[in-house]
């Protein structure tokens, strides 16, 4: 996922060869999210049938979605800290990395306010601070949703485990995919434990982060799983490139995938079954982390594949897959309407027909296609445009009341108008 820095001047400050194959990958998912989400949020319940094929079929489809984006940004993140070989205190990745982090934080939480709210909230401070009374949380209008948890948050403290592992890593020299994947491995063992327990003694803040009792859409268990996993990927990629590039990463991945969707079930049957130890049960009961993880190895292997048949991958899919971060902030607020209340969630929230909803989710993916494919306008009127007219309009103004000022005569009149 990118910043909101101008591409150009990201080029200039960190140029890199891109991995196609990932970025293809990005771009399905970003796209699998759009329509996703709106088809979600906009058809009517009726029509929600798992006996039907269609809708089962894209219900499965669309459960590939989260896994593909965390094991991807995993993927990603790790290929590029390992490509700056310094220590860890002089790398450009990892301080990057830690600076995404606490972008995707702050994100996470200012796609969800309701500006009109926090403008009023901020009003009653003052005018409570003025009266020399505490303001309360109803006065300070902070809503239940404010302060859910969704994707970029897990995200972010993903990024932030993998450059703590990476730490750890240079200091003791301990194996950087075992820690890597052993840890995955783990969460995705303890994660009925974990996401089953009570957090009701914690403050709802942090709460949110392991349960979905008040909101949240993700909780960082099980999901950091697969970025932890995906870093495996990335710390192999970056230490055999040759082997991506050859016949047998493609064959390999989807055997392996393949064998996870049928196998893991019964293994973890037959571990209960030799040992005895309740957990094996519980992770059985448990066990769509590891089928959704196959599914992952599924996609990168056909997507291996894609990418070699297709000689010129068009650039506009590769600009899709590397700006994941603006097409999620933009969507988040054009579908749910949160800063204004204004969204297509307004038009009808669970009303629409098959058809209605599948014409609209055409025109939403649509939509944000051609904000990729003229990004680079948007960004020059943001950052070159908009900046140098507010300049102008500072400098006039500031000389207009200049100007007031230095009259002294017309203030006084203008007082003695007012009185």
């Amino acid at each position: 996922m990118n910043t909101f820095i101008p591409s150009d001047t990201r080029e200039i400050l960190a140029p890199k060869k891109r991995i196609v194959f990932l970025d293809v990958i990005r771009a399905y998912a970003i796209i699998m999210m759009l329509q996703g989400h709106f088809v979600d949020t906009m058809m009517a319940p009726q029509y929600r049938d798992t006996n039907n094929w269609f809708y089962a079929t894209w219900y499965f489809f669309r459960g590939m979605t989260a896994p593909i984006f965390f094991f991807v940004s995993g993927a990603i993140f790790v290929f590029l800290l390992l490509k700056d070989n310094r220590p860890w205190p002089e790398n450009q990745r990892a301080k990057k990395g830690l600076r995404r982090v606490g972008l995707l934080l702050f994100l996470g939480y200012v796609l969800k306010w309701h500006l009109p709210s926090i403008m009023l909230g901020v009003t009653l401070v003052i005018v409570s601070v003025l009266k020399i009374q505490m303001p309360t949380v109803d006065t300070l209008h902070i809503y239940p949703s404010f302060i859910t948890v969704d994707v970029f948050h897990c995200i972010g403290l993903a990024i932030l485990t993998i450059i703590g592992l990476f730490v750890l890593h240079q200091k003791t020299g301990w194996s950087l995919p075992l820690m890597y994947g052993g840890l995955g491995l783990l969460i995705f063992i303890l994660a009925p434990n974990i996401v089953n327990a009570d957090y009701s003694h914690l403050p709802v803040f942090f709460e949110n982060y392991f349960d979905l009792l008040h909101g949240s859409t993700f909780t960082v268990i099980p999901w950091i799983g697969y970025s932890l996993l995906g870093g495996v990927i990335g710390w192999h990629m970056h230490t055999n490139p040759k082997f991506y590039e050859g016949p047998w990463a493609p064959i390999l991945l989807l055997i392996f995938g393949l064998w996870l969707h049928f196998s893991t079930a019964t293994i973890l049957s037959n571990f209960y079954n030799l040992t005895g130890i309740e957990q094996f049960k519980r992770v059985l009961n448990f066990n769509h982390t590891f089928w959704r993880l196959g599914h992952v190895f599924v996609v990168f292997a056909v997507f291996i594949w894609i990418t070699r048949w297709v000689q010129k991958i068009p650039p506009l899919i590769l600009k899709i897959g590397s700006e994941t971060l603006v097409i999620y902030s933009v969507h988040y607020v054009l579908l749910y309407g949160t800063w204004l209340g204004l969204g297509f969630k307004q038009l009808g929230q669970e009303t629409w027909s098959p058809l209605m909803t599948f014409f609209g989710a055409i025109i939403f993916i649509s939509f944000f296609i051609y904000l990729i494919y003229r990004i680079e306008d948007v960004r020059h009127v943001l950052y070159v445009v908009m900046p140098a007219q507010s300049k102008l309009f500072y400098r006039f103004y500031r000389l207009k009341l200049r100007r007031f000022t230095n009259r002294p005569k017309l203030i006084k009149s203008f007082l003695v108008s007012k009185k």
